[in-house]
């Protein structure tokens, strides 16, 4: 897939949870997740590995990756209900993560195999951004029916469309239209 307009990708480990919330065009586009087998192929073009996937855990990775769609409008300015976040860690809670030690000190490493593998890398993902300070600026477009994951390389972070040229002129201006409609006269 490519995105609505050319912005630079996350840095990263963050890119692969980018790719992954990109792995479907909203709001009727192709989702490489449909089934299983491409689920499957998928993941192995993401990750490299090759991973059998059941229905189940195809679900499951759909669910996650639209719970963390929804909760990436959080860091456009939306209010998020906290639920998104409780079905989220239940969704990512299977993926055990473990320390691993370095000279230079720890990160995260997953300890399990299969789609749980897939979905501790997209875990230690989101922990590790959140240390470094890039988790807030991975971000979904506000627009309903697009819902793009960008990264928000602007200087103030305050990007709120995957593209102005096309989803935020179209948000304007449906805006502007909606503010010059004659207000509605209730009948006396």
């Amino acid at each position: 897939m490519s995105e609505p307009e050319p912005r630079a990708p996350s840095p990263g480990s963050l890119l692969l949870v980018q790719r992954f919330l990109n792995s479907t065009e909203m709001p009727d586009g192709v989702d490489e997740l449909r089934t299983a087998p491409l689920a499957a192929e998928w993941l192995e073009r993401a990750t490299g590995v090759s991973v059998p996937v059941t229905d189940k855990e195809r679900s499951r990775l759909v669910a996650t990756r639209e719970a963390l769609r929804d909760l990436l409008e959080a860091h456009t300015g939306e209010n998020v209900d906290p639920g998104v976040r409780v079905r989220l860690q239940k969704l990512l809670g299977h993926s055990p993560l473990r320390p691993v030690f370095t000279d230079a000190g720890a990160t995260l490493a997953v300890d399990c195999a299969g789609v749980d593998s897939f979905l501790g890398m997209i875990s230690t993902a989101i922990v590790e951004a959140t240390l470094i300070g890039t988790w807030d600026r991975l971000k979904v477009c506000r627009r309903d029916t697009c819902r793009w994951a960008f990264y928000d390389h602007s200087k103030n972070g305050c990007s709120r469309w995957c593209s102005m040229r096309v989803c935020g002129t179209r948000e304007k201006a449906r805006a502007y239209r909606a503010r010059r409609r004659p207000a509605a006269v209730a009948p006396g």
